[in-house]
């Protein structure tokens, strides 16, 4: 009742009241984390390989064929991706990790399972599949993604700039090195041309 009347006196916006409810109901379970069964993840949400690197590839679309891992999950701390590593490790790592960008999700939705839920890429296609212990968990983190979707569109869109960035930076290097090299190999045919211009003059003189 108080923060409603705070909020009608500051003239509060629908959607800074939102982020608010958001930050204090739902930001902290994503911040905490979870640990879930990973029912399958597209290869391009992985970023490390391991024994179970191939995992992914070898999904099934029916059920009782998928093979899965458990896997914690988190937000990251720029709050525009998840990040995700098995629980099992080896030397002391994580055999499987990865990110989820949110900048790529369109959609979170219940899969086929009461405790499970599947994040979509903007094509349509599963980025991943995951599984909680239990149905009222899953509901939690399905409506606290939904929220972040919602309510961190700033921080996702800088994100998505920032590798933009990265991006056109790489591309800039890459054809810097390319022409780099193309520079070297034209000195180089201009020296043995010479080499042999001079092999001539010097065979003549003889």
């Amino acid at each position: 009742c108080c923060q409603r009347l705070s909020d009608m006196i500051s003239g509060a916006s629908k959607e800074d009241i939102r982020r608010r409810r958001f930050e204090q109901y739902h930001l902290p379970l994503l911040q905490m984390g979870g640990s879930f069964e990973m029912i399958s993840c597209s290869k391009s949400c992985e970023t490390s390989s391991g024994f179970l690197s191939g995992m992914s590839s070898m999904f099934s679309s029916k059920r009782s064929e998928k093979k899965s891992t458990m896997v914690w999950l988190q937000i990251s701390s720029e709050l525009a991706a998840l990040e995700w590593h098995t629980l099992a490790q080896k030397n002391g790592t994580p055999e499987r990790e990865g990110t989820i960008a949110l900048d790529g999700v369109s959609s979170i939705s219940h899969s086929d399972s009461d405790k499970g839920f599947v994040l979509r890429s903007t094509e349509g296609e599963i980025m991943v599949e995951l599984e909680a212990e239990g149905e009222p968990e899953c509901e939690k983190w399905v409506v606290a993604l939904r929220e972040a979707m919602a309510c961190l569109e700033k921080e996702i869109q800088h994100n998505k700039r920032v590798k933009q960035g990265s991006k056109r930076l790489e591309g800039r290097w890459l054809e810097m090195q390319r022409k780099k090299n193309a520079a070297e190999a034209y000195k180089k045919s201009l020296g043995t041309v010479g080499m042999k211009h001079t092999a001539r003059i010097m065979a003549s003189r003889d």
